[in-house]
Parts: structure tokens; sequence; C-alpha cells
């Protein structure tokens, strides 16, 4: 075998330097291109990430949505919600805030309307998924130029399956799921009614999570309805492509009330950071994690070996679990 094996090689090389040129050759060709590709791959990345977030968005944004049309947000009290309702109304839109406290929604609604921009509040209990639920804030949005659906609200929990009451599975589950679709259901026909009268797009932003692309221990719950968010939203882009913009916004950890204040601050931006970059995508991207720290994170995560990715995020998901324990959730 191993006079086989030399006489073989003995007779490529007789060959002559011709075969292992060209051999040479298109290896190097192939790793040029391997380069090329790579710093494509990391110009784009620089591009999405660093520079589109840092740029003003109210001019493109109201060219392309219209000015002065409105924006339902629901989850609009607190956190990221509040976050986009600030951003928007300085572009110049108008806000449906939805949410369950109507103390929070008429202050927002003051500090809003004081930008020179209309605010109506949608007073109710997203956690219930009804067709009442549904009607309201139908009713809400029925009479207006609705340009934009941004869906935020959303409830997180960190335990251990079998440690997660059972009333808790319901309340994730209508909360991140039934009412996100429910939600989405009903506003996407005024959505492409106000593109088909108005001749600009229209668009669904709903907010997913970093959780819901990664296998996630600890917080597998809450991981499967945000991948649930993602299923859900990404084919709206090609089916509605003529008309509707669609941007799947999987950020990570931010300083909101979800936050049990266990997060590592390296990875915790401010919801006004995470708004702002989100709507920085939004009508260029389908997907996006917005903010360059949690893009990072999500890169990370693809290439660390499975068994050590997941032994981190358990241990880190089981530590803020008792935060929420602490704090009474």
């Amino acid at each position: 075998m191993e006079k086989q094996t030399a006489a073989f090689i003995g007779a490529w090389q007789n060959g002559g330097d011709g075969n292992f040129s060209m051999t040479l050759l298109l290896l190097q060709v192939l790793g040029a291109l391997l380069l090329v590709l790579a710093a494509v791959s990391i110009v784009r990345w620089l591009w999405k990430y660093l520079w589109l977030p840092r740029q003003a968005q109210g001019t493109r944004l109201a060219k392309r949505y219209g000015r002065g049309s409105w924006v339902l947000i629901t989850g609009a009290s607190d956190g990221l919600g509040k976050a986009f309702a600030q951003e928007l109304a300085r572009c110049g839109f108008n806000l449906l805030l939805v949410s369950r406290t109507q103390e929070k929604l008429s202050r927002l609604q003051t500090e809003l309307e004081s930008l020179g921009i209309q605010a109506r509040t949608v007073c109710v209990d997203l956690s219930d998924s009804s067709e009442h639920t549904c009607s309201l804030i139908a009713d809400a949005a029925r009479d207006v130029e609705l340009s934009i659906v941004i869906n935020c609200v959303g409830v997180t929990v960190h335990r251990l399956y079998a440690d997660v009451p059972s009333a808790t599975v319901r309340h994730l589950l209508s909360l991140n799921v039934s009412t996100t679709a429910t939600v989405t259901h009903s506003m996407l026909p005024l959505l492409l009614r106000y593109a088909a009268t108005s001749g600009r797009r229209c668009a669904l932003l709903n907010v997913g999570s970093i959780v819901g692309r990664f296998y996630w221990p600890g917080t597998q719950l809450y991981g499967a309805c945000k991948a649930f968010v993602d299923h859900l939203t990404v084919p709206l882009a090609f089916e509605y492509r003529e008309q509707l913009d669609v941007l799947s916004f999987q950020p990570t950890v931010m300083s909101t009330a979800m936050a049990t204040g266990t997060e590592p601050a390296a990875i915790t931006i401010t919801p006004q950071a995470a708004a702002h970059a989100a709507l920085a995508h939004l009508g260029r991207y389908v997907k996006s994690h917005g903010h360059w720290r949690h893009a990072m994170l999500a890169a990370l995560f693809r290439v660390l070996p499975s068994g050590r990715r997941d032994s981190i995020l358990l241990a880190n998901a089981l530590e803020m679990g008792e935060a929420e324990r602490a704090k009474g959730h």
C-alpha cells in the first residue's frame, strides 16, 4: 500500500509543475475569496449595527410612512414601549397608546402631546386576548390613518420548567403569544388600508427576543414564545411585500421593569437606545437585534459550543429567577 501511494505521488509530481502550480493557484484564489466574503460581512455588520443607529431617523420615517399618521403601540406605558412612543412623537407621528394602567397612560399622553402631536389611550389588560380586548383596540384604530403597529407587550420568567407555576405558564402564553397574534391579525387590514389609500408603505414591528433564537435553559417558555413571534412575523414580509415593512426585533437585556438587576452591565442598554436602533432598521431589514452589543452577543452565542453556552445561560437564568422571587414575581 505504501509503495502504491508513493508511486501515485511520484506520478502526480512527474506530471510536471503545471499540476502543482494550478492547485496552488486555486487554493490562493479560494483563500482570497473567503477573505473578501469575510470583509464584506464585517462591513455590512458595521453598517447595520454601528452606522445606521447613529443617524437621525425622523425625516426618513416621516417620508416613508407619513408624518401625522398614527402608530399603535402595545405595552406603551413603560420601558421599551414608552421609548418607542417618545421617539416616534419626536418624528411627528400621532400615537395610540395601549396598556393596562390608565394613570401611566395619561401621564405619557400629556408628555407626548406637549411635543405637538395627538395621542389617544386604550386601557386594556392585554393578558386577556379575548375578542372583547381586540375589539376595544380595533375600535380606537378604525377611524385613524394607521401606518405602524408595534407589538411591545411581553413578560418573562426564569425558572426550571417544572418550577414554573401553572398560572404563570398560561399568563406567558396568553400575553406573549395569543395577544401578539390577535393584535397583529386585527390591525393588519387597517395597515393595508392605509397603504392602499395613501400610496405609502405601512409597517409592523413585533418585539421578540434573542432568547427566541437560541435554546435557552432556565427561560425555555419565554424563548418558545419569542420564537413563535419571530415565525409569525417574518413570513408577513413576503406575503405583503408590496405594501408592508416588517421587522422582527430581537433584543436582549434592557434596563426596564422586567430586568432583575442581575444582568451583565456589558450587554444592558437603555430602552431609548434599543428603540432608536430598531427604528433605524425598520424598512431596511426584516430581522434585527438593534443595538451592536446585542448583535455581538448573538454572534458569540453562535460560535460557543452548545454545552458551554447552555451552562452559562442556565446559571444566569437561575440567578435572575432568584432575583424575581425576591421581588415577589
